[in-house]
Order: structure tokens, then sequence, then C-alpha cells
């Protein structure tokens, strides 16, 4: 074998240098082979245990570690589980902006169901997005003038432009040379719109003087070539609310700074000279016109419709009533005379059941409007076949209202029920001048010959009462399709009164909520 020791000489290294040399370079070459493996495993870690956090509700500590993981890694199927996070959390607006951009990554895919969901998601969000203008008037927008939303430089493009943001409370700011700083906080709900104006800024006495202001030509002689120089450089590049990407707040931060008032910026600033004195204080945050948003699955007073199957256990406890035509039976009783048989119809006999119970099958039906996010009103009908003979036919005026996966209601009922009961026997009224006369008896029973009673007969009576929804959602498929709705699992405890006696029924019911 044939070596070359002028080759290390030649480079200036010895031999043992040369070695070393080498091992480096293998080693890099390794840890650049090997990094993207460790950072997927570590980005796959932080993600199952993001998951797991966000199950137990922890979503203060959920949240971050699914966005390192997605940092680490940037995969769609991480990304959808940020933007969910952040939606639990109530950082709607952050969420919205995941939804979006999780929305073009499957596009870019060629993922159509997780695009079609992505969307879907957001189009749920929308209605229920805070909204805060910014606006910086003429007279304020002075050159090298910086306006901050919670400490990030708003482009001056968005500028008087509805941006959605995070529900909670945010601090807007605005600066320039020679000015005082300005702040004010401002706390918005879901839904909501506000406005926030930016004042013309207090001159700093603690700073020098600029040189091109201490030059200026009067205010009034500069107003008009003022008005009439367009504004350059105020376009900016920011890339508006929807740009931001995970994790960093769907308020979307433009990043330009303010941009650079060419010309008529100097002008403006000495019109303005007048006003500053007079508004060193910020003005509070003021609510823009227009009616918030409310939030709901769908838009505010949009329809909501909920159908299902029913069933469950009927009992009545109706112990008298009425069985068809009682005019085949005759009573007697005492009368001053002697003895008096006199003929049952409705209004003077009754029958006498015992208690009937039995399982039923049917349905049930909700619509309403939703009048909010949580809230659903309208009205609910309930009914259903009694096996072995029986009925229930129900409905009335109904609330409902949602606790994260749960919805309970209340429902006032009125309606018909029937049931197949055991006949006990057949009793008629003593009119109560002849109580005394009969022993202080009321009612006697029937002359009625031996099997000529009915075993079993329908009783019926309308009743009265109402009845608790208690539905856990198994499944929410928000969509931009009629088909929009929740997958529901529904029980309705309910307790009526009827006319002689009590109904009581437990149905237990799944179904589907269109909204």
């Amino acid at each position: 074998m044939l070596s070359f020791p002028w080759r290390s000489s030649r480079l200036g290294l010895s031999r043992g240098a040369a070695r070393r040399a080498r091992i480096a370079g293998a080693a890099l070459a390794l840890a650049l082979a090997v990094s993207p493996g460790v950072a997927f495993a570590q980005a796959a870690a932080l993600l199952d245990e993001g998951k797991a956090l966000m199950k137990k509700g922890k979503l203060a500590e959920a949240c971050p570690k699914i966005e390192e993981s997605y940092r680490l890694s940037p995969r769609s199927a991480t990304l959808l589980a940020l933007a969910t996070c952040h939606e639990k959390q109530g950082k709607l607006a952050t969420a919205w902006s995941e939804y979006i951009d999780l929305s073009a990554a499957a596009r870019k895919e060629g993922n159509k169901r997780l695009e079609a969901d992505a969307k879907a998601r957001g189009a749920r969000l929308e209605p229920r997005l805070p909204r805060l203008t910014v606006s910086v008037p003429r007279a304020t927008a002075v050159e090298g003038l910086e306006v901050t939303l919670d400490g990030a430089p708003l482009d001056s493009s968005t500028w008087g432009q509805a941006r959605p943001i995070d529900p909670g409370a945010h601090k807007v700011s605005a600066s320039a040379p020679g000015k005082k700083t300005w702040e004010a906080s401002v706390t918005i709900k879901r839904g909501e719109r506000k406005a926030v104006a930016v004042p013309a800024l207090a001159r700093d006495g603690s700073a020098a003087p600029e040189p091109a202001q201490a030059e200026e030509a009067p205010a009034k002689e500069a107003a008009a070539p003022a008005a009439a120089a367009p504004e350059k450089g105020a376009a900016g590049s920011g890339k508006g609310a929807a740009a931001p990407g995970p994790g960093k707040g769907a308020a979307g931060t433009g990043k330009g700074a303010a941009g650079s008032r060419k010309g008529a910026a100097a002008p403006e600033e000495a019109a303005a000279a007048p006003e500053e004195a007079a508004q060193a204080e910020a003005p509070p945050a003021a609510e823009e016109p227009g009616p918030s948003q409310g939030a709901s699955p769908g838009h505010s007073g949009s329809f909501v419709l909920e159908v299902g199957a029913a069933g469950g256990l009927l009992v009545g406890l109706m112990d008298s009533g009425s069985f068809g035509d009682l005019s085949a039976y005759s009573y007697s009783y005492n009368v001053p005379e002697g003895e008096l048989i006199a003929p049952c119809d409705d209004d003077v006999c009754h029958a006498s059941f015992d208690p009937a119970i039995g399982p039923f099958v049917g349905g049930q039906a909700f619509v309403g409007v939703a009048l909010s996010e949580q809230l659903h009103l309208g009205a609910r009908a309930l009914g259903g076949y009694r096996f072995g003979g029986g009925y229930l036919v129900v409905g009335g005026p109904s609330a409902s209202m949602r606790f994260g996966r749960l919805w309970l209601g209340l429902t006032g009922l009125v309606g018909a029920v029937g049931q197949q009961a055991k006949v006990t026997g057949v009793k008629g009224e003593i009119p109560s001048e002849l109580v005394d006369l009969n022993y202080g008896r009321t009612e006697v029973g029937v002359n009625a010959r031996e099997g000529s009673l009915p075993e079993t007969a329908l009783v019926e009576t309308l009743a009265f009462g109402g009845s608790v929804e208690v539905s856990l959602v198994l499944a929410d498929l928000p969509s931009s399709s009629w088909t929009s709705g929740a997958l529901l699992l529904s029980a309705w405890p309910t307790f009526m009164k009827g006319l002689d006696g009590f109904v009581i029924a437990a149905p237990v019911g799944l179904g589907y909520r269109f909204y």
C-alpha cells in the first residue's frame, strides 16, 4: 500500500491533527443526519403530553407543549391539535387563524377531508370573534409614529380596520420621537366590536426639539398644502388579521413599522401642534356602534331543529277514570222513600284501576332558535306507544342551555296520556244531601254481574307538568352545509299531573340537533 505523507504536511497539519479533523467531520455529519429524527421524536413526545394534558383540562400546560411540538415538526395533525387546544382555551381568534393555516396546508397536501373540516371549524368560530378597530386620525399620524397592540407593532395599512382578536384584556400604545407615549387598555368579550382612537400625542418636554420642527412655517400656512399632499409609504406590508402563525395570536401584527410619510408629514405635524397640548391624556376606548355579534354554533337567531328516537318506562298512577260506555251498569243507594236504583254514566260513575308500568318507544323533536351559542329557545314534543296498551303525546315551551359538552334544559308539558290498566271496580257517587242516609258513604259499588267487568281497560287523561333535559354531545359536526349540528345522547325525566292521578316517564333517546 502506498502512503502519501506529504499531503498532511502540505496542508500544514500533523498526522494526529489530520486524524482528529477527520473524526470531527464524521461526527458532524452523523449529527446532521440524526438531528431530524431526534427532533421528530421530541415533537411526537411533546404532542402526546399535550394531548394528555388537554384531556385532563390542563389547557395552560397543554397548549405550549403542542405549540413547541409544531415548531419542531410542523405537521397538519399537530396544527389541528394546537387550534383545538386554543379554541378550548378561549383564544378564539388564535384558533380561527390556525384553522385557516390548516386549511391551506391540507389543500397543498391534497387532503380534501381535512381541508373541509378546517374550513368548517373556522366558519363556526368566525361569528364569535371579537373585533378591535385601532384608528389613527390624520392629525395624530405624525412622522415616526408607531402604534402597538399588546407590544406588537401595527402596520399603518391596518389602521382603521376591524381585526379579529382574542377575548380578554389588551393594551394599545402609541409613541413618536419627541412625544410622550400614550397607552390605553381595552377589554373585549366574545362577539363584541370595539374601537380605540389614538389621540394626538403630547410634546415631551424632556426631549430635545427636532431641528426640522424649529424651522417649520406657521401651522395655518402649512395646513393647506398638508391637506392636499398624498400620503406615501402608509400602506406598509402588514400581514393582516389572518396572517399569524400558530401560537402567535390571531390578531396578526403587521411587519412593517408605521411606514415613512413623505412630503406632507412635516406640514401635518405643524398643523397638529395646537391640538397636542389639549390632548395630553388618552380618551377611553369607545365601543363601535352596531350590534354585537352573538355566538352560536351558527349565527345568533339561527333556526334550530332536533329530532330523535326515544324510549323508556312509562308509569301511570291514575287510580280512577272511565272506560267506554258505563250506561250498562247501575248502582243503588238509600233515599227517604226507600232504595233508589240509579243508572251509571260518566258524570256519576267511575272505574278504579291498579297502577300500570310498561316500556314505551317513540320519538322527540325540538324546534327553536339559537339566542346565543349556549342558549336555545323553542318548543319540544315527546310521544310514544306503551307496550301492552297506552300512549304519551305531550309538548310545550322549552329552553336548553349548553355547559361544555352537556346541554341542560327545562320543558313545560301538556298533553294526553293513556294506559291499559287492570280494572279493580266501578263505583257510583251518592248525592251529598243523601250521605247521612247511606251511613256517611259518598260512593257505592255498582250492581254488576260476575264477569261483566273487563279485566283491563284503557284509561285516558289530560295531564300537565314538565321535564328536565340532560343531553351529552357525542359528536360535534359543524360544517357550512345544512347537515351542521351535533349528535346527542339525551334523557328527559318527566313528571305530570293528570285529572285523576299522576304520570311519570323516563325516556332516553339518541338525536341530532341541526344548527
